[in-house]
């Protein structure tokens, strides 16, 4: 538990880098190993000749902030309602939630050139408040079996022309919109690769996308570019002649990965590929118990189905 009170709020932006105003209220995130560099900046040399030694005064500019905090997976509650993460997932170049009343909703990657969301963040460290605008990110995922599932993000920020950073205490923060987790066991989570139940140890991913503030003359933004999603599987290791991942290695073949957690209705997240490529396998030991690692990527195929993500 952190010995700083803090206290975070996000919110998507409906125009670029303009303040959308995030409440404590209403847009509370419920963060875990929160942690923000206020201000970054570069700061460029100028070079000179003079007639001394020493350092001169440089010029600063391309200001930014960066937020890194993971979340916990878990549903809204109700099988239709998306769970607040998915906004922060939009933000790091995914879809808007679909929603299919009474079954589900599901959440994908964007197309090429399709424009990606943002998002504004006011995070406290006691009554030091800093505002960031105009913000994308990156994201990653890890459920590591006795442990909590949870998202990590990576995001960059404009600095506001004014109040980038102010005292001024916070409001109590709502987090009813956050729904309590369960752990990653055998009774709540059910995985496989290529249609094989492997004896899970971890799954973990990253959407490895390209983030980065750009400030010419005329256009001051951050640009999410393109992202290619690795992930990382350890389990107990198959019999070959029960699943033979080497020979998949080998071919470079396709396969579905799937991972379903949670077993009450509007608190299960399931993740989804069908074009799982395994590129390298790894044998080693865990307590004498032989663990295969398995890196992969989850390429497309003719649209954006490197990975869908479903709450129900």
């Amino acid at each position: 538990m952190s010995a700083i009170p803090k206290c975070i709020l996000g919110k998507k932006e409906s125009v670029y880098a303009t303040d959308p105003t995030p409440t404590a209220a209403d847009n509370a995130v419920l963060t875990r190993n929160f942690a923000s560099k206020a201000i970054e900046l570069d700061v460029v040399e100028r070079g000179l000749d003079l007639p001394h030694a020493g350092s001169t005064r440089g010029l600063h500019g391309n200001e930014r902030k960066r937020n890194t905090f993971e979340i916990e997976i878990a549903g809204s509650g109700d099988v239709d309602t998306a769970p607040a993460w998915m906004e922060f997932l939009e933000c790091c170049g995914m879809t808007a939630p679909d929603i299919t009343p009474d079954t589900k909703v599901e959440q994908k990657m964007l197309a090429a050139g399709a424009s990606v969301s943002s998002l504004a963040m006011y995070d406290w460290y006691n009554n030091q408040k800093r505002v960031g605008v105009g913000g994308r990110g990156t994201f990653g995922w890890d459920f590591t079996a006795g442990a909590v599932p949870f998202w990590s993000f990576d995001f960059q920020f404009l600095l506001p022309a004014a109040n980038a950073i102010v005292q001024n205490s916070f409001s109590a923060p709502t987090l009813t919109r956050w729904a309590e987790p369960v752990l990653v066991n055998t009774a709540n989570t059910d995985f496989t690769v290529d249609g094989h139940a492997l004896t899970l140890r971890s799954f973990s991913g990253a959407a490895n996308a390209s983030v980065e503030v750009r400030n010419l003359v005329g256009g001051n933004y951050v640009k999410r570019a393109n992202h290619a999603v690795t992930v990382r599987i350890l389990a107990e290791a198959p019999d070959v002649s029960t699943k033979n991942y080497f020979s998949l290695l080998r071919s470079g073949a396709h396969v579905p990965v799937q991972l379903i957690h949670g077993t009450v209705a509007g608190n299960i997240v399931q993740f989804d590929s069908t074009h799982l490529e395994i590129v390298s396998i790894d044998i080693n030991e865990e307590g004498e118990v032989p663990m295969i690692e398995i890196n992969g990527k989850l390429n497309i195929s003719v649209g954006q189905d490197d990975i869908l993500i479903t709450t129900k």
